[in-house]
């Protein structure tokens, strides 16, 4: 029977195209070939997710890998690998994945005999990662090729598959090959295999470390793990990790110190203890001969603060004194490790980092991120720091210069775009403080920069001399609307006069009806004029695109700011209906509360959709008052979220009915685990400290007494 591929679903919809990939991908054109092989990537393959079709594919791809004469085999043992080795895919999916591996595990055992030794490494992790159940086919074939095998690489893949396939039956074996005598790259791959498996850490799993990470990295580029090291020190107890990485750091390479320094972070980002406990090793690394070593502790310390004082010191010195580079280069180890020491020591208080951030700032050696960490920092305005600003800012051109294009011009232009925001930022958050910068803040005005003419704003009626720069950005009819009305709204925060900013609402409603009912809500300006254009787009299909999607949302949420529930409701449901910014949707369903019944059965199908299935949850509690979606929607995304602002909405939202929940939520505020999530790298810590000060406070507001 011929499968009909058009009716299965891939990334992108109908899987009818995987034919003709598959095709083409072992076709004679490499063009097509490599095209092909990258949309099976990512169609059947999607950032690690698995769909319906993927396990159709399984048959064809396997035969590829297991022909020798296949042109590109290499490729499809890897898809294969990374297909086996995912578990990102509804159940059903799973189990037909699982079951069409198993199938091909008897023509792919050969590829451990293949002539290629990277195909070779490629098929341990391939075979390594099939069903469990193929473990007594599997196992024996690995043990067999270790007698054989020559590369040290490819025996540490064997390793880590048997430890996979059957982690007790090959324990005795992993244990063996730790031996002093054996190749480095041997022994790292089965203590690592010791470890992925969950197997007892072994006696001798420090010196084993030491041994083979002291002189280098014994696994590059291995199939397994980016990080091996980083994995195994991860299950040794606080004293032999602090030792360990002490030891490597004071007598490694640069390669083991740098490994050193990145483990102890990595511990910081899941254990709230570990911050104290390796402070001291992350301020020693900012002594490090090593620049890249020094680079990597100093970033590190940026989100372990309690590190920092120790440092401080070290880092006072290099920014007093920086090298060139340091200042004209940020993206050099010299101009990072710069930026990282001001950024430490700005948090810190220490006065030591003004002179430096002056002088940099004024040749154009500061990174924006660290013009915004003053903000965030709430630095006062003083005259030095202003007049600095004002020179920058008059300095810099207010037009991008086109200069031939490429990558290093589009970061160049990013860098120019992003500190003209940072410093106007900057003066905003001075408010009247910055009021001798409006000169220079004039002169941005007509380029729609808008933290420019919101720093007017802040500024207030000491900003009066804007107010003919501002008129005439206002009145322009080549400006966008956007503008205009943030023109229009600065103005009344300069002269104090709303009359004209409603003539400026009135003139965009046509237009721009939404942001028009912002500006006027703002200033609370009535909405009468706006409403028929309001309802008009909240109520009217205009298709599936997620900008007029957005559009609707964002009506009908104005709408029901001014009372009208009907027009919200319609906007809501085609939000829902067209699958677009359902999250947005679910809101919108919330706020209506119970006049959104009827919508209640779509939002029900929604509960099982792993991407919006807590904002559905928190429409149904609003909209019926049910708590037990939300209270297993907070379950399941917590793992993959960590506890940020949704979490305290929901708990905030259940009240009292948030009492199933609260041993789990306990263990994550006072417990030593981080919360989870998935964070952004260089702020796990800082980000998992906001989270714990938000959680904790609304678990005290949830268990008061009354």
């Amino acid at each position: 029977m011929t499968l009909d591929w058009a009716a299965l679903k891939h990334a992108y919809g109908s899987a009818g195209d995987i034919p003709q990939a598959l095709r083409d991908a072992v076709g004679e054109d490499p063009e097509r070939a490599a095209e092909a092989i990258e949309h099976l990537f990512s169609s059947i393959y999607h950032q690690g997710t698995l769909y319906p079709a993927t396990p159709h594919a399984v048959p064809y791809l396997a035969g590829f890998a297991a022909g020798p004469g296949t042109p590109r085999r290499a490729a499809f043992v890897g898809l294969l690998g990374a297909i086996a080795s995912t578990g990102d895919a509804g159940p059903e999916v799973l189990a037909d994945v699982d079951a069409a591996l198993a199938r091909e595990a008897g023509r792919l055992l050969p590829l451990l005999d293949d002539p290629d030794a990277e195909l070779r490494h490629l098929a341990t992790h391939l075979l390594g990662n099939l069903p469990r159940e193929c473990a007594a086919e599997v196992v024996p074939t690995l043990r067999a090729r270790r007698r054989r095998e020559r590369s040290p690489r490819v025996v540490a893949g064997l390793l880590a598959a048997a430890g996979r396939l059957d982690p007790s039956g090959s324990a005795g074996w992993l244990a063996e090959e730790l031996a002093p005598g054996k190749p480095a790259a041997v022994r790292a791959g089965a203590l690592w295999a010791i470890v992925h498996a969950g197997l007892p850490w072994p006696d001798a799993a420090s010196a084993v470390v030491l041994d083979c990470w002291l002189d280098g990295s014994p696994l590059t580029n291995w199939i397994w793990s980016d990080d091996p090291f980083g994995e195994i020190v991860a299950r040794s107890d606080s004293a032999a990790f602090a030792e360990l990485c002490r030891t490597l750091l004071e007598r490694g390479t640069p390669e083991a110190a740098g490994k050193a320094v990145d483990a102890a972070y990595e511990r910081c980002t899941r254990s709230r203890s570990a911050r104290a406990e390796c402070a001291p090793l992350l301020a020693a690394g900012v002594h490090h001969p090593d620049l890249g070593v020094r680079v990597a502790a100093a970033r590190a310390i940026c989100d372990v603060p309690c590190a920092a004082p120790a440092a401080a010191d070290a880092l006072a010195a290099y920014v007093a004194d920086p090298p060139p580079v340091a200042v004209e280069d940020a993206n050099s180890s010299e101009g990072r490790l710069f930026a990282a020491a001001l950024e430490i020591l700005v948090v810190l208080d220490d006065p030591r980092w003004r002179e430096p951030f002056v002088a940099a700032l004024v040749s154009g050696g500061i990174v924006p991120h660290l013009v915004g960490l003053l903000v965030d920092s709430d630095v006062a305005v003083d005259s030095a720091l202003l007049a600095v600003v004002r020179r920058r800012l008059a300095a810099s051109p207010l037009e991008w210069q086109e200069q031939g294009g490429g990558y290093d011009e589009l970061l160049a232009r990013n860098r120019w775009s992003n500190e003209l925001s940072a410093l106007t930022r900057l003066l905003r958050h001075w408010g009247p403080g910055a009021a001798d910068a409006v000169p220079e803040l004039i002169r941005l005005v007509p380029y729609e920069g808008w933290w420019a003419v919101s720093a007017i704003a802040a500024i207030g009626p000491a900003a009066s001399a804007a107010v003919p720069a501002l008129t005439r950005a206002r009145d322009d009819a080549g400006v966008s609307w956007r503008h205009r009305l943030e023109c229009a709204q600065a103005l009344v925060a300069v002269t104090g006069d709303v009359a004209q900013l409603s003539c400026c609402v009135a003139e965009a409603s046509g237009g721009e009806p939404v942001l028009a009912a912002r500006a006027a809500l703002r200033h609370g300006l009535p909405l009468d004029d706006l409403l028929p254009a309001l309802r008009d787009l909240a109520t009217v299909d205009r298709g599936d695109d997620a900008s007029d999607v957005q559009a609707r949302i964002d009506a009908g949420r104005l709408l029901l700011e001014a009372g009208d529930a009907r027009a919200p409701l319609v906007a809501a449901a085609g939000a829902l209906d067209s699958g677009r910014r359902v999250a947005q949707a679910a809101e919108l369903a919330g706020l209506i509360g119970p006049h959104a019944a009827d919508l209640v059965p779509r939002l029900r199908e929604l509960l099982d959709d792993r991407h919006d299935h807590a904002d559905v949850a928190l429409a149904i509690r609003r909209v019926t008052g049910e708590a037990a979606p939300l209270v297993d929607a907070v379950r399941r995304r917590l793992p993959r979220m960590g506890a940020g602002n949704w979490l305290v909405e929901a708990l905030c939202e259940l009240g009292p009915d948030a009492a199933p929940l609260l041993p789990e939520l306990r263990e994550l505020a006072y417990g030593d685990a981080a919360t989870g999530g998935i964070g952004s790298y260089g702020h796990q810590v800082r980000q998992d400290e906001e989270e714990r000060r938000h959680l904790v406070t609304v678990l005290a507001e949830l268990t008061a007494v009354p």
